[in-house]
């Protein structure tokens, strides 16, 4: 066996090298150092969708929080229903789902990838195993969540006020 082969494996994570920069650019994770960043990616899961399907349906039990690595995807409201409303199309960088993290309800919404998509998929049960081997990240990433949580409810609060001022 070549020596130097042994080596370039045990140091080279060129498969995962672009997730890392891709995820320190991620805002949810904005405040996590390089070697955290490292051991979260650990808990992340790839999954792939081909345009037009399905990521997950409203009122199914949510179970991830996903983070768009590559693609489109669209969200809606009664989903191929005659009253059916696009709410919105995000795409790389950007994550959803974020709600399954927090509770056992049922997902709001359907989410459809609109291109061929790559996700990064974080689960609950994977988010507590991480926080209780290391609370630190555990709580950096709890507290970011929920500022962006925040934000995102005073925007849409922001928005129904005007819907109702413009009825």
């Amino acid at each position: 066996m070549n020596i130097n082969a042994l080596w370039d494996n045990f140091f080279s994570k060129s498969e995962n090298k672009g997730d890392l920069e891709f995820l320190q650019n991620i805002p949810l994770f904005d405040s996590l150092k390089k070697s955290e960043i490292i051991r979260l990616d650990r808990n992340l899961h790839t999954r792939v969708y081909i345009k037009d399907e399905k990521i997950f349906s409203e009122g199914e039990p949510g179970a991830a929080l996903y983070i768009i690595k590559d693609g489109k995807v669209d969200i809606y409201k009664n989903y191929q229903e005659k009253n059916e409303i696009l709410l919105a199309s995000i795409d790389s960088g950007t994550f959803f789902g974020e709600l399954a993290l927090f509770d056992e309800s049922a997902r709001s919404a359907t989410v459809v990838a609109s291109k061929d998509t790559t996700l990064l998929a974080l689960s609950k049960p994977d988010l507590a195993t991480f926080s209780k081997k290391d609370p630190e990240i555990g709580f950096k990433i709890s507290m970011r969540l929920g500022e962006i949580l925040s934000t995102r409810l005073r925007v849409a609060n922001s928005q129904i006020e005007e819907l109702k001022y413009n009825a």
